[in-house]
C-alpha cells in the first residue's frame, strides 16, 4: 500500500516535466485544501482548440459523491483563475478538470459514479478519479463517449500517466522487493 505523501511526491515530477505549474497545499474557494493543484494551457490539434487543463488532488477518507462534486466545482473556479485565456468558453477554448480524491474506503456509490461517463457540459470536461489507497487502485471512466470523444482519450491518458502509473510503479517495486526478500530467506533457510 502506498501512502498519500509518497504518491503526491511522485506525481509532482512528471507533472512539472510535462509543463504543468504545480502548487502544493493550495486553499480552494470552498476553504478545503488541494494537496496538489496542477495547471497548464496547451493547443490541441484534435479539435484545433486551446485547452486549459487542471488536475486537483485532495485527500479524503470515506469520500462520497458530494466530495467529488465539491472538488470539481472548486477546481473549475480555480481553473478559471489559474489560466486566463481571452476567449469565450466554447469558441476554440475549453477547460479540462480532473478532480482526484485520494484516501481509504471511498463510498461504493462514488466508485460506481466515476466509472460511468462524466456529465456533458459545454466546453468543460470533467474526469473524476478516485484512488483507494487501501487497495492501491484508481477508478475512472474507461469507456467511450460520443460527447467530447476526442478529448476523453487525453484525460484518460493523464489519469493513467500521473495517477495509475504512480500506483503501478509502486506496486511493481513492492512486489520486486518482496520477491527478492523471499528468495534470500529461502536461500538462507536451505
Amino acid at each position: 500500500m502506498i501512502d498519500i505523501q509518497t504518491m503526491l511526491d511522485q506525481m509532482v515530477g512528471p507533472l512539472e516535466k510535462d509543463g504543468f505549474k504545480v502548487s502544493r497545499n493550495l486553499t480552494l474557494s470552498d476553504g478545503k485544501i488541494a494537496a496538489i493543484a496542477a495547471s497548464r494551457t496547451q493547443f490541441s490539434f484534435k479539435g484545433l482548440v486551446i485547452l486549459s487543463q487542471h488536475i486537483l488532488v485532495q485527500q479524503v477518507d470515506n469520500a462520497t459523491i458530494s466530495d467529488a462534486e465539491a472538488l470539481f466545482d472548486a477546481g473549475f473556479r480555480f481553473a478559471k483563475k489559474a489560466n486566463r485565456v481571452p476567449l469565450f468558453r466554447g469558441l476554440q477554448f475549453g477547460f479540462m478538470v480532473i478532480p482526484v480524491l485520494v484516501g481509504s474506503s471511498p463510498d461504493a456509490s462514488l466508485v460506481e459514479a466515476v466509472s460511468q461517463c462524466p456529465k456533458k457540459r459545454w466546453a468543460l470536461f470533467e474526469y473524476p478519479v478516485v484512488v483507494d489507497l487501501s487497495l492501491n487502485e484508481a477508478t475512472y471512466f474507461t469507456g467511450k463517449a460520443l460527447w467530447g470523444a476526442f478529448f476523453f482519450s487525453d484525460m484518460r491518458s493523464m489519469a493513467e500517466k500521473y495517477i495509475q502509473g504512480i500506483l503501478d510503479m509502486r506496486s511493481m517495486a513492492e512486489k520486486y522487493i518482496q520477491g527478492v526478500l523471499s528468495d534470500k530467506i529461502e536461500a538462507r533457510d536451505s
